[in-house]
């Protein structure tokens, strides 16, 4: 007898491969069909999950009241205690003709980080929690995240969240880095978890292009590098110089952070591939506007410059309370002590290179 009810391989596979019942129920017909009906439905949902890389082994034995750095695929009745290290916009999707609401934050404690994942009506109560708020999350789905090889929570109709709940402790990560605010005449090469405020100037057209389904990679010729012939999805970045007073620095926004700039839902933000005219008027928009960006500096050998990929971008600033604040670390920062010329921000925050591996 399989391990697994057919109703629950239903729900991984909707989980993992983002099919729908119907979907799901049609492709269960199909190798109903092809096998000549020498297989039970149960089986037939098995052989699919497995072609889609679902995994359906049997629960790992993990603690009901587990860290983070114990959580296993396939575990169930799962209890994880975390504070919340970082909050993602949550965001519309209307993908395959399913419409809905996502959104996710990082939930860490002393032994790691894992990403906690709201649907639908849960992106309601995502949006009343804060940052360093403690969540004790109980049977959540656990589940490889299709950006990395990293496991991560997503919450499911059998899940129930409580926050801040009394007696309840969570020690910080004792790994965190500090988020370090430059001026842009400081920038070096290789550099991570840089704050800049500065001040839009030019903004490019964006560019779109086909991705993989599952990773997101850029499809060459039709093909995933790393999944193979797989259905694509429409995926975009932008770019835009921006200045500081000392400096200024083309600066790239992909995916996220394009929507996030310029104020636009995925759906807004696809039509100007169509029409691509449509967007100068967002471009005029923005041109003048002061933003905060945290993110990495590489150096494009190309054009021999340096150049900054941002992985959070904050529109909402104060530029006096940002100038001042920014002013007064800098004259600090110029104590004999200090090596250059950076500013530590006093928030503690994850380093860039550990969200990037959680699929910032």
């Amino acid at each position: 007898m399989l391990d697994l009810p057919y109703e629950v391989v239903v729900e991984r596979i909707k989980a993992h491969a983002g099919l729908t019942d119907e979907e799901i129920e049609s492709r269960v017909q199909e190798k109903l069909k092809q096998l000549s009906g020498l297989i039970s439905r149960d089986g037939a949902a098995h052989i699919l999950a497995n072609e889609l890389g679902v995994a359906l082994a049997p629960a790992a034995p993990v603690a009901r009241d587990a860290k983070i750095a114990d959580i296993r695929l396939g575990a169930r009745g799962l209890v994880v205690a975390g504070r919340v290290v970082r909050k993602y916009e949550a965001r519309d999707f209307d993908k395959n003709g399913r419409k809905g609401r996502v959104a996710s934050l990082l939930l860490g404690d002393e032994t790691g980080v894992t990403r906690l994942v709201f649907w639908n009506e849960q992106v309601d109560v995502f949006n009343e929690i804060k940052e360093d708020d403690v969540l004790v999350v109980q049977n959540p789905f656990v589940k490889q995240s299709y950006r990395n090889d990293r496991l991560e929570l997503q919450l499911n109709q059998q899940s129930t969240l409580a926050v801040n709940p009394e007696g309840v402790t969570v020690a910080p990560r004792p790994e965190r880095a500090p988020r370090v605010q430059k001026y842009l005449k400081d920038l070096q090469s290789g550099e991570e978890n840089v704050e800049i405020i500065a001040t839009i100037v030019q903004v490019y057209d964006p560019r779109f292009y086909d991705a993989c389904s599952q990773c997101r990679k850029k499809l060459v010729d039709g093909l995933c590098p790393e999944h193979g012939e797989v259905p694509g999805e429409t995926n975009f970045s932008m770019s835009a110089f921006i200045d500081d007073g000392t400096g200024n620095v083309r600066a790239s926004f992909w995916k996220q952070q394009s929507l996030v700039l310029t104020g636009k839902g995925e759906g807004e933000f696809l039509k100007f591939r169509d029409d691509p005219t449509a967007f100068e008027e967002v471009k005029n928009a923005l041109l003048g506007e002061i933003i905060k960006v945290v993110g990495t500096v590489k150096r494009n050998e190309a054009f021999d410059r340096l150049e900054f990929t941002a992985n959070l971008v904050f529109r909402d600033v104060d530029p006096a309370k940002e100038l001042e604040n920014l002013e007064r670390k800098f004259e600090a920062g110029r104590k004999p002590a200090a090596k250059d010329d950076s500013l530590v921000v006093e928030e503690d925050v994850l380093s860039l290179d550990d969200l990037e591996k959680l699929g910032q």
